[in-house]
């Protein structure tokens, strides 16, 4: 396993602390420079926070920004301007006047506190978490909870202090036994000190917690099982088994969870073990486009026919919706299979079809122009299809290999040449397909002895 401290801090921010009260009064520093400057000043500030707390953040913004351009630099205008901001979702120009207030003020509590939750939704943590470590060393009767505990505990964990790590950790647990963030940090110190069976107690804690966010937690054994090697796996694949089957038991119906556990026991080649996650995923989740080419995916697996594979596109095509993009795939399925079948004319339908709701979409562009080429047929049509591809996607070798091979069938040899060249530069040389294509056009151009070269290459890859 390698920087699980990264993965640790990732997940750590899935369990943000909440945003704190919000101070009573108003303080407007520096003050207007006189009485009726000052006496505007109060009223529309009162007046722009009332609307704000009523929800008119577009009122509340007008007013607020006036009082900016007419008092520059006031912390509480600034201060209440950056909550609105926040509020309809403007986070950079929130921090901008969050960054104003603080100049002006800086040792207001709810500035700095604030600011900190705009940078934790912008998701700079690093600027957050340094916030709250301050705000916890100069008011920790305040700020000393599970949250700034165990951000306390995750920068121990960073700079390698386990200890101070563990004791920030166990303080947070303390404090809050759930808390699924200092849980995961004390799992990674025992990970670190070498005690994996700690580390996977401590794990075990929190999978076996209903509570908490089953998503977070498959998100967290999905990056452990990313990180692994074999020899950890061969030690402690029990240990991974019953975290990835504990997400599922506890989380019985839950996606995530189902997926998890299916592509792991899958991808382990327990795959009888996969499937029946896989087919509980499906089972309860047959409106979703991801459950349905899943099952297309088993289907296909199990060596099913061409009619069962087409009769599931059209399953995925239904529940997606014919203009989804994510059906994309299945559409173009539909025209491959029956390509296969050889009933071509049903193949161009299909790929008509799905062109009909994506004209760009590449790989049938590509596999129709091929096809059209194959048959020397409709030529003009293969080409203006076949260029958008390398248009799109000029170092594709496949989609260079279309167009070369159209122009040439074009008689246009020389037109074609720096197609097979460039594709030669992106794995046209893996391919006997491509070799023997370009071949054909040196030859077509006189050039006998690089043509010849390039046989040869097609030929060795016959016999491999």
């Amino acid at each position: 396993m390698r920087n699980l401290v990264y993965i640790f801090a990732a997940l750590l921010f899935l369990f943000p602390g909440g945003i704190h009260a919000q101070p009573s009064g108003i303080k407007a520093n520096p003050p207007a420079k006189t009485a009726q400057q000052q006496s505007v000043l109060e009223t529309m500030l009162i007046g722009a926070v009332a609307k704000m707390q009523t929800g008119d953040y577009k009122t509340a913004i007008s007013h607020l920004e006036y009082l900016n351009k007419n008092f520059q630099g006031n912390d509480a205008v600034n201060y209440y301007l950056g909550q609105c901001y926040a509020m309809t979702g403007r986070m950079e120009d929130a921090e901008k006047c969050l960054q104003t207030a603080i100049r002006a003020d800086s040792a207001n509590v709810w500035y700095q506190d604030f600011l900190a939750n705009i940078y934790l939704n912008e998701g700079k943590g690093d600027k957050s978490t340094a916030i709250y470590l301050d705000l916890m060393d100069r008011y920790p009767a305040k700020y000393t909870n599970a949250y700034t505990l165990t951000l306390r505990g995750n920068r121990a964990l960073s700079e390698y202090k386990d200890s101070l790590a563990m004791d920030s950790f166990e303080k947070a647990l303390a404090l809050s036994p759930d808390y699924a963030p200092a849980i995961l940090g004390q799992s990674e110190v025992h990970r670190m000190r070498g005690n994996i069976p700690g580390f996977f107690a401590s794990i075990n804690d929190m999978i076996e917690n209903p509570g908490l966010n089953p998503a977070a937690k498959c998100d967290y054994v999905n990056q452990l099982l990313k990180h692994i090697d074999y020899n950890f796996y061969r030690m402690w694949n029990v240990q991974l088994d019953s975290l990835v089957a504990g997400c599922a038991r506890v989380h019985p119906t839950d996606s995530s969870a189902l997926r998890l556990a299916g592509n792991w026991f899958y991808g382990t080649e327990r795959k009888e073990k996969g499937r029946e996650y896989f087919s509980r995923f499906v089972e309860s989740y047959p409106e979703d486009v991801d459950a349905q080419y899943l099952k297309m995916q088993l289907i296909m697996d199990g060596g099913a026919t061409a009619r069962e594979i087409i009769d599931q596109c059209e399953t995925i095509i239904k529940v997606g919706g014919e203009k989804n993009p994510r059906v994309m795939p299945a559409l173009a399925t539909i025209g491959d299979t029956y390509y296969k079948l050889g009933q071509t004319k049903n193949a161009f339908k299909a790929y008509d079809r799905a062109l009909r709701a994506d004209p760009e979409y590449l790989p049938v562009l590509n596999n129709y122009a091929y096809y059209l080429s194959l048959q020397k047929k409709k030529l003009k049509k293969a080409a203006a299809m076949s260029r958008i591809t390398v248009e799109k996607d000029p170092d594709n070798a496949t989609y260079l290999d279309t167009y070369g091979w159209i122009l040439y069938l074009q008689g246009k040899p020389q037109q074609a040449k720096p197609y097979f060249k460039h594709a030669m530069l992106y794995g046209g040389r893996d391919s006997k397909v491509i070799l023997e294509h370009y071949a054909t056009v040196l030859e077509a151009l006189g050039e006998k002895d690089l043509a010849k070269s390039f046989r040869m290459l097609a030929e060795n890859k016959k016999e491999e």
